[in-house]
């Protein structure tokens, strides 16, 4: 049953806030990519991360864990790609990303920890039967997503993966909400008890 709770004007701007900084920087690539060429769009797709990681410390006043591990490995394969002139390991930053995440939250599962709770409670303070079933829910689809980019970045050319990662920017939102929507649960108030 959907909470109609989860929907407060607050809550709501958070999770804006939450999606423009996770994905502002990727969609400024595309968008560079489109304008310019891959090496200057990778460039700006350097920056803009930085500055979403920066802006993420501020608004969440606590040290973003993700957003610095996505600053680190964009920053690492971006310089490989514009040094070595390689599109390939700014593709491969993807994959990376996604299945490290996904042996991250199977790692902190099997210590029953939800580690997504530890970069989202801020923004969304929730159960743990619904960070339970939110866990399980990206462990699979980091690991779809990561097999996903790799067939696709081994398959077809650079052109196409971008029309690709602009389809899953989408998926992602779209994912991320409807899993939100359907496990979301209030956190109890202990203090009631």
């Amino acid at each position: 049953m959907i909470n109609t709770s989860l929907f407060s004007e607050s809550l709501l701007k958070k999770i804006l806030l939450a999606i423009l900084l996770d994905f502002g920087p990727v969609i400024l690539f595309i968008v560079s990519y489109e304008i310019f060429h891959v090496y200057k769009a990778v460039f700006i797709l350097m920056i803009a991360t930085i500055i979403s990681t920066f802006v993420t410390f501020k608004t969440q006043k606590r040290l973003p864990y993700v957003a610095l591990y996505i600053a680190l490995i964009t920053l690492i394969f971006g310089y490989i790609t514009i040094v070595h002139k390689n599109p390939d390991m700014i593709q491969i930053r993807d994959s990376l990303y996604d299945f490290t995440l996904a042996l991250t939250l199977i790692f902190g599962l099997s210590f029953k920890k939800f580690l997504l709770r530890f970069s989202f409670e801020s923004v969304l303070p929730m159960s743990d039967n619904a960070w339970r079933k939110l866990t399980n829910a990206w462990i699979f689809y980091f690991l779809l997503a990561g097999s996903a980019n790799e067939y696709v970045r081994r398959t077809q050319t650079f052109e196409f993966w971008i029309d690709y990662k602009s389809f899953f920017i989408l998926f992602t939102i779209v994912f991320g909400i409807a899993t939100l929507i359907y496990f979301y649960e209030e956190k109890e108030d202990i203090s009631k008890n």
